[in-house]
């Protein structure tokens, strides 16, 4: 009997033991199993270059600010508020770090913020993945879309710029509006937002490159609506806005062929023009008003700062009366010089007054 207890006692140990070490076992390889995998999936390393490559069909290595907003897009990145992630003028150049309009893998590399990483690599770990149709099929709806092509129709001279008049006219050919519905008009302010170098003209690069992505969506609207370049109504634009060519109106007044006008002369050439305030009175030059155009402060008005400083309104004005008749007189113009040739040579120490 004592023997059986003993028996007994020790087969009923030996059962338990295993139950007992079962526990232990089973316990910690439930939970740290899915744990591991769940961080190795979250702290995947992804080749943000490979995803680069994807979108970059065309294979020149460089996205450009439309594919790169695209791309953007077709990975379906979203703010903390839910709202769709999309890249601006800000964001792209924040990877454009050689600024030539253009992103190239290297840069996207090097520049992609860790929480944009990130973000990128948890839509990869959740299954994400490149769909060469959708992609196909974007590429070839936004074909006609290309800023580029649509700069290049306005310039017809082939000069790869747009000064400011013929900027102003290409926009108000695209028929652009604000909310309110009033045709949408290019300004300074607007104009100085693209041309970034300062040089009075906007380039290709700069058209891509500066436009916000609010009026490149505007633009976009009218083209899938069925806007097109009318070459026949842009020549006539052209022939008709030759009268209003502010060079040469400059040229005219610049009979020494210098390029430049000092205080004196530039405002003889506005009296000349005739030009009148709202109130019916004489247009007059005062010394702000040339200040506003001599940017550079050297006491004389050069060309590209008359061509690039003159403000909308006064612009207009001076369309206007070409637009009315007016043409230059150079017998007056002589006689005002010959005229005004005795005066005090004009001191260029008070257009820092």
């Amino acid at each position: 009997m004592g023997q059986l207890e003993s028996r007994s006692r020790h087969v009923s140990t030996a059962a338990a033991a295993p139950t007992n070490d079962a526990a232990p076992t089973k316990a910690p390889a439930s939970k740290p199993a899915a744990a591991p995998a769940k961080g190795a999936a979250a702290g995947k390393k992804w080749s943000l270059a490979e995803i680069f490559a994807q979108f970059d069909v065309d294979n020149d290595g460089v996205l450009t600010m439309g594919e790169f907003q695209r791309a953007f897009r077709a990975i379906g990145l979203k703010k903390r508020d839910g709202t769709k992630y999309d890249v601006d003028l800000e964001m792209f150049n924040s990877f454009d770090t050689n600024g030539d309009g253009q992103v190239t893998i290297k840069e996207f590399e090097a520049n992609c913020k860790p929480r944009t990483r990130e973000k990128i690599e948890q839509m990869l770990n959740s299954g994400w993945k490149f769909d060469p149709e959708l992609w196909a099929k974007s590429v070839e709806r936004h074909s006609k879309w290309d800023m580029a092509k649509v700069f290049k129709q306005f310039d017809t001279n082939g000069d790869g710029e747009l000064d400011m008049d013929e900027f102003k006219r290409a926009f108000r050919a695209l028929g652009l509006k604000k909310r309110d519905g009033e045709k949408y008009s290019v300004d300074q302010e607007m104009f100085n937002s693209f041309d970034s170098n300062g040089d009075g003209k906007i380039q290709l690069e700069e058209f891509e490159k500066n436009m916000k992505p609010r009026t490149r969506a505007k633009i976009e609207e009218l083209l899938e609506a069925g806007w097109k370049f009318d070459p026949e109504l842009w020549a006539e634009s052209q022939e008709r806005h030759a009268t209003w060519d502010m060079a040469k109106v400059f040229k005219q007044f610049d009979t020494d062929n210098d390029g430049s006008m000092d205080f004196r002369e530039f405002q003889r050439a506005f009296r000349a023009l005739g030009l009148k305030k709202r109130d019916g009175t004489k247009y007059d030059v005062d010394m702000e008003m040339f200040k506003s155009f001599d940017t550079n402060g050297d006491g004389k008005i050069q060309l590209e700062e008359f061509e690039k400083n003159m403000k909308p309104r006064t612009r207009a004005k001076i369309e206007e009366l070409i637009d009315a008749g007016w043409k230059f007189d150079e017998k007056l113009w002589l006689e005002s010089q010959e005229r005004h040739a005795g005066d005090e040579p004009f001191d260029t120490a008070k257009v820092g007054c």
